[in-house]
């Protein structure tokens, strides 16, 4: 658990998380050693006729290796489940999670489970604009002659990232980010999609950064969103906007819904037996296959070709069977480009939307936010919120038709996310089931101020009250039958005492068994340290949060089984424990693939005993024994 983290980190290197991202899509590609054949590579795309290309274009910033080195190290904090608040009626069978943590452990935490099962994930991080309070305060861990050890940067460039600390710089701001960015894409769908709120200070920095981590080829608008109406005479244009990029997992594989369709928008100039229409574009983004022809008008003899650096969106055969269908105008007088004629009946009858504005003009203001929090919880408790008109609309941009989505915000703030979630699923009715996940920090609110008087210390503790008072809300408004709970956890790190016990712990002379001493040092905040493990060890396994759990009876020791894995935590596991558990998987009645170990709580000899006994079972299966640290 925490060792084997703490091992791993050891040994790390800042491209590690790249490779392995490279070994798990591209396997054929590394020989016996690991090593990465990148002539083979190169082999396959030019028979593939891809163009290589080495463009000298490439971001820099003072801290980027280190961000990249933060990406790769696994996380040394467990997942503690809240026992009170998770038994609750109302969040005892909830599918919401709220984790209270650092948000780069929690992504970590969450790829165990959610990696590539996120929709949407919203997120409104710190903009740096010199008086918002941000300063980079992730804790380093390490002295400059460390990060020259370990990254292989010069001793100049390692003390000024050290420096980076409590700064507010753009490199400051870009290494933070840099990190949550990378785990966040790897969160991703095929067919998700991450928005990103942020003001004009780190708008271009933060372009550049989402152009490298998911992609430029996989960018899809810059949203302007009209934050306030009113008029600022401090500056030379009034602030009235805030940028909100949007990008695709895969932008081939992304749709995109928005606003129902408007016939007054369509018309039938031609007569058309299928009713009215409205043209399209034909144009695609890049070349690629069949789609580099000429298209010649009927009625003047003319050839048109693809707009310069594009192609046709449809190959040629495609093209032809369109023209002849009758589908294809060249403008509304027959002497213009080809263009794709969308009737209207025929949209409607498919579902489909209006392609949604890159201007949000209507999708409320910071002024509302604030109404909406201070209707909630009272006045001046959270400065400038996200009002959920805005968050609400952009959830459905990828949501409307995926009403049982998992939609992830880990700067959650006061859970205007989580407030609109549950507001759109009350409106679907039975249909909505999205699913939230909302990660916040444990930071101190402001000393003597409206929050600290109204009893709140942190601001997830904000957050939780927010959405608690949201679903009475919505259900006294609604009585939508919805989920208005959530599964509430916090990251904690062990003390130092209890990694150095852990790291002089010496399996092969654990010959006597513990009373417990091993799992109780997991102790935390009152929950007991093998529901930490399991709750860590679950999510770490993909089973996620919120999975159920068996106890199945041995002889005198009680199993946790979840799916097909078992899980031995507590010390106490005997020799006629490990018959009862052979003999249930022998007669069919306990199906288990993997029994996962915590290996402080079971003795040398009976370790030795469960390997071999669980590798030659009559029935011909093997149960890989897993010993976690």
């Amino acid at each position: 658990m925490i060792r084997d983290a703490h091992e791993a980190n050891d040994s790390v290197a800042p491209n590690d998380f790249e490779i392995a991202r490279l070994r798990a899509a591209l396997p054929e590609y590394f020989d016996k050693d690991g090593g990465f054949m990148v002539d083979r590579l190169q082999d396959a795309l030019r028979a593939g006729d891809v163009n290589l290309t080495r463009e000298g274009y490439e971001l820099k910033f003072l801290g980027k290796s280190y961000a990249k080195y933060l990406t790769s190290t696994r996380t040394e904090t467990v997942v503690v489940p809240d026992l009170a608040h998770n038994a609750e009626e109302e969040n005892a069978a909830s599918e919401n999670l709220y984790i209270v943590g650092d948000n780069l452990d929690a992504l970590k935490q969450l790829l165990g489970s959610y990696s590539g099962e996120v929709k949407c994930i919203y997120i409104d991080p710190p903009y740096n604009t010199g008086s918002d309070g941000f300063v980079y305060n992730d804790d380093f861990g390490f002295t400059a002659k460390d990060l020259v050890n370990k990254i292989g940067l010069g001793d100049e460039e390692a003390q000024r990232i050290i420096d980076l600390r409590g700064k507010s710089s753009h490199s400051a701001w870009m290494t933070f980010m840099y990190p949550r960015l990378e785990l966040a894409q790897q969160l991703l769908s095929e067919e998700g999609m991450i928005i990103i709120s942020i003001g004009d200070d780190e708008a271009a920095n933060l372009k550049l950064l989402c152009d490298e981590v998911f992609g430029e080829q996989n960018f899809v608008s810059d949203l302007i969103w009209q934050s306030r109406r009113s008029i600022s005479d401090d500056r030379e244009f009034s602030q009235n906007h805030t940028h909100t990029l949007v990008y695709a997992k895969d932008r081939v594989k992304l749709t995109i819904w928005g606003d129902v369709l408007d016939e007054t928008e369509y018309a039938n100039p031609d007569g058309d037996p299928r009713g009215p229409w409205k043209l399209v574009p034909l144009d695609a983004n890049k070349p690629g296959g069949d789609t580099m022809y000429p298209v010649t008008n009927p009625l003047t003899g003319e050839e048109y070709w693809p707009s310069e650096g594009r192609s046709w969106a449809i190959n040629s055969q495609s093209m032809a069977a369109l023209m002849a269908d009758g589908r294809i105008a060249f403008g509304k007088r027959g002497t213009s480009r080809p263009q794709r004629k969308l009737f209207y009946e025929e949209r409607v009858a498919k579902g489909d939307t209006k392609t949604p504005s890159s201007m949000l003009l209507d999708a409320g203001t910071t002024a509302e936010g604030t109404s909406e929090v201070e209707a909630l919880l009272g006045p001046d408790i959270f400065s400038h919120p996200k009002p959920v008109r805005l968050v609400k609309k952009l959830v459905e941009y990828s949501t409307l038709r995926a009403k049982d989505a998992i939609i992830v915000d880990f700067f959650s703030g006061s859970a205007t996310t989580a407030d609109a979630v549950m507001q759109l699923n009350a409106e679907d009715g039975e249909a909505g089931r999205r699913k939230f996940v909302m990660v916040q920090l444990a930071e101190k609110v402001k000393p003597g101020g409206a929050a600290e008087k109204a009893g709140y210390s942190t601001i997830d503790e904000i957050g939780r009250a927010r959405i608690a008072k949201a679903a009475a809300k919505i259900k006294a408004d609604t009585d939508a039958d919805i989920d208005y709970g959530f599964r509430l956890f916090r990251l904690e790190e062990p003390s130092e005492t209890t990694l150095d016990e852990l790291q002089s712990f010496d399996p092969d002379a654990n010959d006597v068994l513990f009373s417990g001493d091993f799992v109780s040092k997991f102790d935390l905040n009152g929950t007991p340290g093998d529901q930490v493990a399991l709750s860590t060890w679950l999510l770490q396994d993909g089973f996620g949060l919120t999975a159920d759990v068996q106890t199945v009876q041995l002889d005198q020791y009680e199993l946790r089984v979840c799916g097909d894995s078992g899980y031995v935590i507590q010390p106490g596991l005997t020799s006629a424990d490990l018959l009862a558990l052979v003999t249930k998987l022998e007669k069919g009645e306990l199906d288990l693939n993997r029994l996962v170990v915590f290996g402080y709580s079971v003795t040398f000899s009976v370790m030795h005993e469960l390997k071999q006994n669980l590798k030659s079972l009559k029935s011909g299966r093997t149960v890989s024994v897993i010993e976690r640290f």
